[in-house]
């Protein structure tokens, strides 16, 4: 066992540590993690790509995999018809129901009956590599065409393009006792998501049974389990192809407006302008009117504070008591429009009632990085890495000339709203989410220390500089490639410098390709590890 373990610890470091073009070392980490023995597929790929050193010789190996990965990718192409007792069983084993999504059939999208693992022909080269993947078991079942490929097992009933999505990796199967079962969705290449995938929750509970009680088979757990074990794989091949059939993108400044956002959004400008003659109530209900129109034809957002609305528009609602911060975020726009050219909404009114506010801002082209960010090529990472420290420095820039009395304040001088600074704070009622502003970074670093680590403080003398305050996949916009906004800006304001990197790190931990760019960007300014492992110490004790 510890042997197999450290070859595991050992094979995934040299791939992670390999100069492979992207996504191949995912494809790699994939056949490593996700085979049924990791132990055993770490030992089979150092025992045939060693080269007598430290390293491995990969690419015949990689060749072979992926070449696998595109024999299990199904594509629904065309198959045998299912015989037709086969077919009246499995519609009335199952319940008139997709076995993936739960849906019933529609007129657009029918259920069909569709085997779960077509039979397909693997070359012999690729025989020993299935078998690593899939356990030798499997292997010889699929080698040799099992009957049971054809029967009641291996068919199941379920919508069309719910078919399609499972031949391209977009749901994993997890069992969890017998024939109860989860589908989850396969979060990579978000971007690309066929229309079914988002008609189904993250997590979909179920059952494999014999609605009809007439002793039909159920499907074959195991079969399912092979095509959930190439899911991944599967997603990351067709990365790659997507990536390699791209054009690279202008190494140029950050892109302008096209001619009709600029026309959409003026449009827009001239609408508001109008409507803000009109007394603030009626605004308001115009407002929520808008949000219900933009919930029916745009669905929600990954914030239920935000809603997408007709005519290139966006509102933000918050309670009264976080009234501020939609304040905060409508003057830091003000202010990042009129001193740089960092790409950002146009704030078109702010109003409040009793029990709420609502900022109204327009739309700005793009997707939310964290939606396209297995998709991009490592060229096009590289050029949002210069996209952002550009805009970075831009923001650094913006002298400050609000409460001279305080050097950490948010954007318009008052108390921070910041979730990390409260996070390791008692909470106060009559202070609610907000605090500071801050004479100077001592009083700062004060309120961030911890009881339980009194010997532990971040030191003084760093240059205090204007601030986004909550960098994140979500807040990142990207346009073919390119980044087209930065949004949410509530959190900004007058930090130490560090502060914009180690927010960074708190925000996300677990996307690597994110913290990777994160680093990258913040190069150019100074080496905060320091900063980052002080801040780290901290939330331990306070997250």
């Amino acid at each position: 066992m510890a042997n197999t373990s450290n070859d595991l610890k050992h094979a995934l470091s040299i791939v992670h540590s390999s100069d492979l073009k992207y996504p191949d070392d995912q494809l790699l980490e994939c056949f490593l993690q996700d085979s049924i023995d990791p132990g055993a597929a770490a030992h089979y790929m150092l025992q045939r790509c060693s080269a007598g050193r430290d390293t491995l010789d990969l690419g015949q190996f990689l060749a072979d995999w992926k070449q696998l990965v595109i024999s299990f990718t199904d594509e629904m192409s065309p198959h045998p018809r299912p015989e037709r007792d086969i077919v009246a069983d499995v519609k009335k084993r199952d319940g008139g129901k997709c076995c993936i999504t739960g849906l019933q059939s529609s007129l657009f999208d029918p259920l069909i009956v569709a085997p779960i693992l077509p039979a397909r022909t693997v070359e012999k080269s690729l025989h020993d590599i299935l078998g690593v993947f899939v356990g030798s078991e499997m292997q010889q079942r699929l080698l040799a065409s099992d009957a049971l490929l054809n029967g009641h097992r291996n068919h199941w009933l379920v919508r069309k393009s719910a078919a399609v999505a499972l031949s391209r990796g977009y749901f994993q199967f997890r069992f969890t006792k017998g024939s109860d079962y989860r589908v989850a969705k396969v979060p990579i290449g978000v971007s690309t998501w066929p229309s079914i995938v988002d008609k189904m929750s993250m997590l979909r509970p179920g059952r494999l049974v014999d609605h009809s009680a007439s002793g039909i088979d159920i499907p074959d757990v195991s079969l399912l389990r092979v095509v959930s074990r190439f899911a991944k794989p599967m997603r990351w091949a067709s990365i790659g192809r997507e990536i390699a059939s791209r054009q690279p993108p202008p190494a140029s400044s950050m892109p302008a407006s096209s001619f009709w956002h600029l026309f959409s959004e003026h449009a827009t400008v001239a609408f508001i302008n109008l409507c803000r003659l009109i007394p603030a109530a009626l605004r308001i209900r115009l407002y929520r009117f808008l949000g219900f129109m933009g919930a029916h034809l745009y669905g929600s957002t990954s914030s239920l504070k935000v809603q997408r609305l007709p005519f290139g528009m966006y509102l933000k609602t918050t309670s009264s008591e976080d009234s501020a911060a939609l304040v905060n975020e409508y003057g830091a726009l003000q202010l990042v429009r009129r001193r740089t050219h960092v790409p950002v909404p146009r704030p078109l009114d702010l109003v409040s009632s009793g029990s709420a506010s609502y900022l109204l801002t327009s739309r700005l082209p793009g997707h939310r990085l964290g939606m396209c960010i297995d998709s991009l090529s490592e060229g096009e990472v590289n050029t949002l890495v210069g996209d952002l420290r550009t805009c970075l420095i831009d923001l650094r820039a913006i002298p400050k000339q609000v409460a001279p009395n305080y050097a950490i304040s948010n954007t318009l001088g008052g108390p921070c709203y910041d979730f990390r600074l409260i996070t390791g704070l008692e909470y106060d009622k009559e202070r609610g989410d907000f605090i500071g502003p801050f004479a100077d970074e001592g009083a700062f670093n004060k309120a961030l220390q911890i009881g339980a680590l009194p010997g532990v403080s971040h030191s003084t003398g760093h240059e205090i500089v204007f601030t986004h305050g909550d960098l994140n996949m979500r807040n990142v916009l990207v346009h073919d490639g390119r980044l087209s906004g930065i949004v949410d800006w509530e959190n900004s304001g007058w930090f130490p410098d560090y502060w914009e990197y180690t927010k960074a790190h708190f925000v996300t931990k677990l996307q690597k390709r994110w913290l990777r760019i994160v680093d990258d960007v913040f190069t150019h300014f100074s080496d905060f590890k320091s900063e980052l492992a002080t801040e780290r110490q901290f939330w331990e004790y306070c997250c």
